[in-house]
């Protein structure tokens, strides 16, 4: 996956989930939240995302 972030990071933002997932439309990022497939939230007005749940995503389960 993505070996330069530190394993003790629980959350990423919208531009590393997409470096991770290897998507360029940021979009994307936010449909795969409302379909459930990853977690992520807001926090003054910035998305945030569950490392793990990407990673997960990412390896196919």
């Amino acid at each position: 996956m993505d070996n330069e972030l530190p394993r003790e990071q629980l959350l990423v933002d919208r531009p590393t989930a997409m470096r991770m997932l290897g998507l360029k439309d940021p979009r994307t990022v936010l449909r795969l939240v409302r379909g459930g497939r990853i977690t992520g939230f807001t926090a003054c007005g910035r998305w945030y995302f569950n490392r793990a749940s990407i990673e997960a995503f990412a390896r196919g389960e």
